[in-house]
């Protein structure tokens, strides 16, 4: 939801004192209302990176925002796996927002790359907060957003766009996100990203190293 808050680390046995401190600096149009029910309601979890916050097919009962590192939300159709975006410091999850309504099991799977810090919204609570404070409202709704606009960039590279051409985007998403152009990811990692195989995606390596757009520095990529 709306701006990151960078460089701040929130322990799980934090006070409501230092969370109110925390969600007034993420989102500093919150009712103080708001923020002490979240206090009283919300919890903290901190995940291990490649833990798994939410599995295709089971039942999810809160909203994620993430305090700190980064999600990967992909889905599963056939036994291909396809990225369908990544969730960053101060972003919640689309999907999840959708499942506040129905008892449905969840069509997606999140997992933690990096070691991550969530704050964990009880989905009826809310409900009840996007009736009684229009601020969460405009907060759910404007990362709604955001989420349907990184959906409609899957769509369109998938629909107009060469496999190289989102090989080069998928690496470039990844190190905007990762602050970094030095790669930490396998031929395998980007295949499953993609929804192709590694021999695919290795062809294509060597292309685009050819091409001079990466480099390929032992078992990293580096994004030129």
């Amino acid at each position: 939801m709306l701006t990151a808050l960078r460089g701040r680390t929130v322990v799980a046995n934090q006070s409501y004192a230092m969370k109110t401190s925390f969600l007034a600096e993420c989102f500093p149009v919150l009712e103080k209302e708001l923020l002490k029910e979240v206090e009283e309601h919300a919890s903290v979890k901190r995940f291990s990176a490649h833990e798994y916050i939410v599995r295709q097919g089971s039942f999810i009962r809160f909203l994620p925002i993430v305090i700190d590192g980064r999600v990967k939300v992909f889905s599963d159709e056939d036994t291909v796996q396809f990225l369908l975006y990544y969730i960053v410091s101060g972003a919640s999850c689309i999907y999840s927002f959708a499942h506040t309504f129905n008892n449905g099991p969840a069509e997606f799977s999140a997992v933690v790359e990096v070691e991550s810090q969530l704050l964990l919204l009880p989905f009826p609570k809310v409900i009840s907060w996007l009736k009684k404070y229009p601020s969460f409202g405009y907060l759910v709704l404007t990362d709604y957003q955001k989420h349907y606009r990184d959906l409609l960039n899957t769509t369109k590279q998938i629909t107009c766009y060469n496999l190289d051409h989102r090989l080069l985007d998928h690496l470039k998403t990844k190190a905007k996100i990762g602050q970094s152009d030095l790669l930490n990811i396998s031929h395998q990692e980007i295949a499953d990203d993609l929804g192709t195989s590694r021999e695919v995606v290795s062809r294509l390596m060597k292309k685009l190293g050819a091409n001079g757009e990466v480099m390929q520095i032992g078992r990293k990529i580096k994004v030129l």
